[in-house]
């Protein structure tokens, strides 16, 4: 049994006319014939009754085509869902980003990858960045959204797609707060509130680097994970950190950020796929993003 000739059987239960039927599906009227004979022989039952005045279904006829109707419709959603995964437009996509990240980078990515992909289904978490390393050369997680460097990760393809400069936090009532900049040296003796090291190894070695190079060594009174709680930390006087500008930015604490006049690197935050799990709605995304955030890279 053929397609065809069930989406030709079906035509004809629609119009009960073997010639209007032949003309819509672009056939010759004894070819359709033949399809229609092939399909009864092979049902084993006669679908239809015909004569020189009109067409009409048996009763055989109408229960073949309640079912049949539905087997095309289900194979017809089988294939545009087959082609929709090929073209990286269905799928599940697991997400992981830094808390700076998720404030807009993949919130505005989201809500515009589906526009045009609304049958993807996302599973969005807040990890760390080693975590988002470790999962994404375990196959766990399919793109990772986290902060430079990383230092080298071969089962990794990483790309930076935002650049924004460091500031210095400080609480409303410090000596630093009404500064619109302030050089590196001058934050020598303030006590310090750092992120951790085993969270981001690379990222926590780039504040010391910055600090060592404009003869500061910092006094760490306490360390935290995330940005939020190292700003948290910072509005309760524990002491001043070095973040990137858009962690200040979306925080409601009573902290000033006030801008750095040393000529230091700007932070960056990449898009990491694992370079053995990869699938098409994967490497969709990833398009997309680099496209959509192009704007966003300050060099």
């Amino acid at each position: 049994m053929e397609l065809r000739q069930i989406r030709s059987f079906l035509s004809i239960a629609e119009t009960l006319h073997f010639g209007r039927t032949a003309e819509l599906i672009h056939l010759s009227q004894p070819a359709l014939s033949l399809q229609i004979r092939a399909l009864e022989e092979e049902v084993g039952v006669r679908l239809f009754e015909r004569n020189r005045r009109k067409t009409t279904l048996t009763a055989a006829g109408f229960a073949f085509r309640d079912d049949a109707a539905a087997a095309v419709s289900q194979l017809d959603q089988a294939i545009r869902r087959a082609r929709l995964a090929a073209d990286g437009k269905l799928g599940l996509l697991r997400i992981g980003f830094i808390s700076t990240a998720g404030n807009e980078i993949v919130p505005y990515l989201v809500r515009r990858f589906r526009e045009s992909s609304p049958e993807v289904v996302f599973s969005l978490r807040n990890i760390l960045t080693t975590d988002q390393i470790q999962m994404l050369g375990a196959g766990s997680l399919d793109i990772g959204f986290l902060r430079l460097p990383i230092g080298e990760h071969l089962e990794i393809e990483v790309v930076a797609v935002h650049r924004e400069p460091f500031v210095v936090v400080t609480p409303l009532s410090h000596k630093l707060a009404k500064r619109k900049r302030v050089a590196l040296h001058e934050l020598s003796g303030e006590d310090f509130v750092m992120y951790e090291r085993g969270y981001a190894p690379g990222f926590h070695d780039l504040i010391f680097g910055m600090l060592r190079d404009a003869g500061v060594i910092p006094n760490v009174c306490q360390t935290a994970g995330q940005m939020p709680t190292l700003i948290s930390l910072v509005d309760s006087g524990m002491g001043i950190s070095i973040l990137p500008a858009s962690a200040v930015k979306h925080s409601g604490a009573s902290v000033v950020a006030c801008g750095i006049a040393d000529k230091i690197a700007m932070s960056e935050i990449a898009i990491a796929v694992s370079k053995r799990f990869r699938t098409a709605v994967v490497d969709n995304f990833r398009s997309f993003a680099l496209k959509n955030l192009r704007h966003s890279r300050k060099v």
